[in-house]
């Protein structure tokens, strides 16, 4: 990446990782920006010790939005909304959806 001129906070360029032992490797090791992608939801705890190192969660839509199917079959799809976003936002995180 740096090769190709991706090296500060503002280039155009996200490091995405499920591992945050890996992103905190890099915590200073580069200025991109720092993504925790996450595939269940998490503690307040987490996501304040994750602002303190990251600039966003990469959150796997089913986590925001899960559904089921109804008695109708597999199309009918039934959203509930999680409150994982307000929540992600409210420790001055950045969200983007990931789809598994």
């Amino acid at each position: 990446m740096y090769s190709n001129g991706y090296r500060a906070a503002y280039s155009p360029c996200y490091v995405q990782c499920f591992d945050e032992g890996s992103l905190l490797y890099l915590k200073n090791r580069t200025q991109l920006p720092l993504v925790m992608l996450i595939k269940d939801s998490v503690s307040d705890d987490r996501l304040a010790d994750w602002s303190r190192s990251f600039y966003g969660v990469g959150v796997w839509v089913n986590v925001v939005a899960p559904h089921h199917t109804a008695e109708n079959g597999p199309k009918n799809w039934i959203f509930e909304v999680t409150d994982i976003v307000p929540r992600v936002h409210a420790h001055g995180l950045k969200v983007n959806y990931v789809l598994l």
